[in-house]
């Protein structure tokens, strides 16, 4: 578990919310898709909202009581659900109904099944995974796969077929890798789905810059870049104001190095 950060270390910021984008053509399996000087925002169908005019904040849920209490309530302490099947458990009675009832309050619902090499609690083969993913895109908005999965080449084919968003994410825990690696990494990602995470972890001034400097890249996919670590909070409001379409925070334990509560993010980038 990661001790939450408190408020009094976060800027607040401001953002006007402007009309829903046209949306965009899922990326082509092998075409490439070139990094330019100047960041052209791509803006793309979220379930029922639109990723790229505002940020938008992620909720995380890791706990299966969490998962049925948003099922059953009201509360609206983010925009996105991510539900993170490797804590939950993918043998849950029922996560896919309250996934779905969820969705049904306007919430678009992504699924989560991390690998543990990618800082997640699954322990079973890559493979393993194909099934429940395969259901996430059948029934609901959007799934993440990590870039360097056996399954990347099938999960994007799966949202292709369905018409389902897709994030493609790569983690790195030791370090921020040099810029040029990073601007092959996003560009890799555009290539299999509609939404490109990079979170890294951010030790110094110098990371978090490496990573601010990625939203000068003109790139097809939706770009979502974090900190993890020391410098993670900063980066998690910061970083919606440069262009990032998502911000996570979690909905019941922190689950990432340097996590806020979705609430707080609320908070900050809808301010009253």
């Amino acid at each position: 578990m990661f001790t939450p950060i408190p408020r009094s270390g976060l800027a607040a910021i401001v953002r006007d919310d402007v009309q829903d984008a046209r949306r965009i053509t899922f990326p082509s399996r092998h075409r490439a898709l070139p990094c330019a000087a100047i960041m052209i925002r791509a803006q793309i169908r979220f379930g029922s909202l639109t990723l790229g005019a505002i940020p938008r904040v992620v909720g995380v849920v890791s706990q299966a009581a969490r998962l049925a209490q948003l099922a059953a309530g009201t509360d609206r302490d983010c925009d996105i659900v991510e539900v993170r099947l490797d804590l939950i458990g993918p043998h849950t009675p029922q996560w896919l109904e309250h996934a779905q009832a969820i969705e049904a309050r306007g919430l678009p619902v992504i699924v989560t099944i991390r690998l543990a090499e990618e800082g997640g609690q699954w322990k079973q083969t890559d493979e393993s995974r194909l099934p429940l993913l395969e259901t996430a895109l059948q029934h609901l908005t959007a799934v993440d796969i990590e870039l360097r999965s056996r399954l990347l080449d099938q999960v994007s084919a799966l949202a292709r077929r369905h018409q389902r968003a897709l994030i493609i994410s790569h983690h790195d825990f030791a370090k921020t890798p040099p810029l040029d690696e990073l601007k092959k990494i996003i560009s890799a990602a555009a290539n299999y789905g509609t939404v490109a995470k990079i979170a890294t972890l951010t030790k110094t001034e110098d990371d978090v810059a490496t990573l601010r400097a990625l939203f000068q890249e003109n790139c097809s996919a939706a770009l979502c870049v974090l900190g993890m670590g020391p410098l993670g909070p900063q980066t998690r409001v910061e970083f919606p104001k440069l262009g990032s379409c998502l911000t996570y925070g979690y909905l019941d334990t922190p689950v990432a190095p340097g996590q806020v509560s979705a609430r707080e993010l609320m908070q900050l980038l809808r301010p009253t």
